[in-house]
């Protein structure tokens, strides 16, 4: 049986070969679109332009994009009978990338929409893909997942508005494969699966070796994207089906949980861009950015705060099966009820 080392540890750990402690960081809020009820910020660049999804009075979702004093612009694209528009990623040149739920999509239709405002829609067999679409890089190449002709939720390389390749994990055995972002060199990619038994692990692969991640203590995880450098940002579901956010950097195996104190009940982390900051939205229906530095290293104006960090050291731990399964049991996704945006 084949074993890979893994940039995470278990629960199991109170007695593993960890380091605790503390990460000096910024949290910035996100000014609200006018007339929204709630927003996600989803996206942001290496201009730290933001994007994301508002929802009106009437429920209805829209997308916007802009700067971190809220100069936003706000816009709907027309797809196959949807009714919402949910970006999820802004690339360097401000491609956005998402889906449009809608009447037939299990999760959405999705779109590629240009800096000129002009949209693409991949099809797979002639028939738009329905799933989520995001992490653009430098090049335009996005990755995503959709619900093939059997039905499984299977990962994608898309090429500006075009599907290119199918993704292929390093796994053996998954229910469900969702890759979520690609360097720009093509060498690493992010995202999660879902693993022969059910349970739902973050991964990282790097060449032809995976990495799976286990956030300790959770009953999933999730990674959203991951930046030049090989910083991830991703979230862990606790027991309750509450997500929490947090960054990973998967050259050291250092964890730093992300932390907002605004009386929320879950948080969930998305985009990363290369400075690290990265778009933290909460139950109670705003945004903020983290920035990992001291206030004065961050744009915009925020409140120092300091984070909990832990290093897992190289390993310990840190073996997974051919199936993707670590030392750490985990239920099946099924069994879980779960809240917050679609992972």
């Amino acid at each position: 049986m084949r074993k890979f080392l893994l940039a995470t540890t278990s629960v199991a750990g109170l007695t593993l070969s960890a380091s605790l402690g503390a990460q000096a960081a910024t949290i910035i809020s996100v000014p609200m679109v006018s007339g929204a009820v709630d927003q996600t910020v989803f996206g942001i660049n290496d201009s730290n332009v933001i994007a994301g999804a508002f929802h009106d009075s009437a429920g209805v979702e829209h997308g916007f994009y802009g700067t971190l004093d809220g100069n936003y612009t706000t816009f709907d694209v027309a797809g196959d009978n949807t009714f919402g528009t949910e970006p999820r990623y802004i690339s360097p040149d401000g491609s956005i990338v998402g889906f449009l739920a809608g009447s037939g999509f299990a999760i959405g239709e999705e779109f590629y929409r240009r800096p000129d405002g002009s949209v693409g829609f991949p099809h797979h067999a002639g028939n738009p893909m329905d799933g989520v679409l995001q992490g653009t890089n430098y090049f335009h190449v996005s990755m995503g997942d959709y619900y093939n002709d059997s039905g499984v939720r299977v990962g994608y390389y898309a090429k500006g508005a075009h599907k290119e390749q199918k993704f292929g994990l390093r796994i053996e055995g998954w229910l469900q494969e969702s890759p979520r972002k690609v360097t720009d060199n093509g060498r690493t990619k992010a995202g999660y699966f879902i693993d022969k038994d059910g349970a739902e692990h973050g991964f990282v692969q790097r060449g032809g070796t995976a990495q799976v991640i286990d956030y300790p203590g959770a009953v999933l995880t999730v990674l959203e994207d991951i930046n030049n450098s090989r910083q991830a940002s991703g979230q862990w579901d606790d027991s309750s089906g509450n997500p929490h956010a947090f960054s990973l950097d998967t050259k050291t195996g250092t964890f730093t949980d992300i932390k907002i104190d605004d009386g929320s009940t879950f948080q969930q982390s998305w985009a990363i861009n290369s400075s690290g900051l990265i778009p933290v939205s909460t139950s109670a229906g705003v945004s903020y950015i983290y920035c990992p530095h001291p206030a004065s290293k961050c744009p915009g104006a925020g409140t120092e705060a300091k984070m909990p960090t832990f290093h897992v050291a190289a390993g310990t731990l840190l073996k997974y099966d051919r199936y993707g399964r670590t030392s750490k049991k985990l239920p099946p996704v099924a069994s879980i009820k779960t809240h917050g945006m679609i992972q």
